[in-house]
């Protein structure tokens, strides 16, 4: 462990004019990817997959599914939440703990048979079979669809919501896999024609009733209803990140899709481009990186260019689809991931180089989100002097609101009240962001971590009662 150490004598308070030295530690920063809880690289549905070494994929720090309603509630009524809670299971078996991403979905592709429950469909609802009978697209408008959507939102949303770590809920439910198109059902008038922002809102709002607590996405795509949930506190989504040449040699995401459909939200909704600093900006990537190098060949330059865009619209995680990554683009990658999402590091700490059993340890730190957005669940920033053993012996919790640090510089000054039972000696002043069990969950861009999970800031020497 490396620290810069400056030993200073300055006058705190000055009782009866006595002089306090001041001990001032810049802890060492590390230097590339952090692994930590909803953000960086997703995890594809890898609870049901191999997962792929290091090597061919960074580590994640969100577990990203997308259930059909068909398998949520195959009888009416009748839940099966096992499926989601698995999730949850994969995701805090990882190390470090990652948190998760949901979303919800009833409809896919033609041919893959319809992903609403046939009890629904028996009840009446309305809607249309494809020709060959094997896909059922429900109408988004119909009364009785929206009461049962809400039924088992609703009922999602009293099991998941304000779990500790659900990251966010991607507002779904409309469109080919919950997507807010239906381009792969050629016969279908295009779905922001068929139905009216006001029907399409009923799904916005679902979501948000249904999840108050929890962070929610919306994709781009989703015309007038993106702005109304940007504007009710969502954050946005993109699909096909990264597309320059996939589809067609004059057309693509990246330039003729993304621009115009963000600045359009930004014209209806002048918060929009602000839309971040309260809810994640998530990206997922248009074929796969292995696909980029095969078959598009993108070059090294291009690909920079499509990571810098993320980092510009201050994007949290990327779906990069538990797919291998190239080596010719892995360093692009690994360097955009000491910046997607937040960064905390500790810049310095302050504090007396002595201090008395009974009294109140000045901890003066100052720190920095060196990444390109705020965290988005809640956790805490806590101080504790542990002993030589590592025992713990006195510890308090700062009531710095996290979730508020943007990128940028922060100042937090923390009273560590110690025991007047302290015996007299030195002790080590310790750091963690920990979640609402007190356990360490954020790593920080700092040396100097313990088998604890806390880190290891400084030292201070407490005297024993009777000096």
């Amino acid at each position: 462990m490396k620290h810069q150490w400056m030993t200073a004598i300055f006058c705190l308070v000055c009782p009866l004019s006595s002089m306090a030295a001041i001990t001032t530690v810049m802890p060492t920063a590390l230097t590339g990817p952090l692994t930590n809880p909803g953000m960086g690289v997703a995890s594809f549905h890898q609870g049901y997959g191999e997962k792929l070494p290091l090597t061919e994929y960074p580590d994640t720090g969100i577990e990203y599914e997308r259930f059909y309603w068909r398998d949520l509630e195959p009888e009416e009524g009748k839940y099966h939440f096992a499926r989601v809670d698995d999730a949850f299971k994969y995701a805090a078996a990882h190390r470090p703990a990652m948190n998760v991403g949901l979303r919800f979905m009833a409809l896919a592709e033609p041919g893959s048979g319809s992903r609403i429950p046939d009890w629904l469909i028996k009840k009446g609802i309305k809607g249309t079979w494809t020709a060959d009978r094997k896909s059922f697209i429900p109408d988004l408008a119909d009364p009785l669809f929206i009461t049962y959507s809400q039924r088992l939102l609703q009922a999602l949303g009293q099991r998941y919501d304000g779990n500790d770590n659900l990251a966010f809920v991607d507002i779904g439910m409309v469109g080919s896999w919950g997507e807010w198109h239906n381009s792969n059902f050629p016969e279908l008038k295009p779905l922001l024609e068929r139905n009216t922002t006001e029907e399409l809102d009923r799904f916005v709002n679902m979501h948000f009733s249904a999840f108050p607590k929890t962070p929610k996405v919306m994709l781009i795509s989703g015309g007038n209803s993106l702005v109304n949930a940007v504007r009710k506190g969502a954050g946005w989504r993109a699909d096909c990140w990264g597309d320059l040449r996939m589809f067609s040699s004059t057309w693509n995401h990246m330039a003729d899709d993304y621009p115009q459909r963000l600045e359009a939200a930004q014209r209806a909704y002048p918060g929009f481009n602000d839309a971040w600093k309260r809810a994640p900006v998530n990206l997922e990537i248009c074929g796969y990186m292995a696909q980029w190098q095969r078959d598009q060949h993108y070059t090294r330059e291009e690909v920079q260019r499509i990571f810098d865009w993320a980092l510009a619209h201050h994007a949290s995680t990327l779906n990069l689809k538990s797919r291998v990554i190239p080596g010719e683009y892995r360093q692009i990658v690994d360097n955009a991931l000491t910046k997607i999402g937040y960064r905390f590091r500790l810049v310095s700490l302050s504090h007396e180089s002595v201090g008395q059993p009974g009294t109140a340890l000045t901890l003066n730190s100052r720190w920095v989100n060196e990444g390109v957005a705020p965290i988005y669940l809640p956790y805490t920033l806590s101080f504790r002097l542990v002993d030589a053993s590592g025992k713990p012996v006195a510890s308090g919790e700062s009531k710095e609101d996290l979730l508020r640090w943007l990128p940028g510089e922060y100042t937090v000054d923390f009273l560590l009240d110690m025991p007047r039972t302290m015996p007299g000696g030195s002790y080590f002043i310790e750091v963690a962001i920990v979640d609402k069990s007190g356990a360490p969950r954020i790593r920080l861009a700092n040396e100097g971590q313990q088998s604890s999970n806390w880190y290891r800031i400084s030292k201070v020497t407490v005297l024993s009662s009777t000096q």
